[in-house]
């Protein structure tokens, strides 16, 4: 599985864990065969690790627009910032693939707003 696909499958957890609250991740990761996986655990494990962090950085960005932002959208974007925050995953790669993210599991022209979210939040902390 190449790193785009571990990516997808992460944002599909993180999604997962938005609608039903996830308990026990370490199950749902090896039900979906993903125990071979290393990307997949490390990112998922930070994102459940640091989601408090991640939330309120997005609040910080987003005033009163977080409230309103679809799960499909936030979930991209926590695992985007997951990643720029925590795992040091490149800053215009990270975009890039949250972008194409939005642009398959998404409205028509909500990858321009993933990308501008993101956009802010790393020039404000000058990442």
């Amino acid at each position: 599985m190449n790193r785009a696909e571990q990516r997808e499958w992460v944002f599909k957890l993180i999604y997962q864990d938005m609608i039903s609250h996830t308990d026990d991740i370490d199950k749902i990761i090896e039900e979906n065969g993903l125990s071979d996986e290393e990307f997949v655990k490390e990112s998922i494990n930070s994102y459940f690790s640091n989601i408090s962090s991640i939330e309120e950085k997005l609040k910080e960005n987003l005033d009163s627009r977080s409230k309103r932002l679809a799960k499909v959208l936030r979930a991209i974007l926590y695992l985007s910032l997951n990643e720029i925050y925590y795992l040091g995953v490149p800053v215009s790669v990270s975009i890039n693939e949250a972008v194409n993210l939005a642009k398959k599991y998404s409205d028509k022209d909500d990858y321009k707003l993933i990308n501008s979210i993101l956009g802010s939040i790393v020039r404000k902390d000058g990442k």
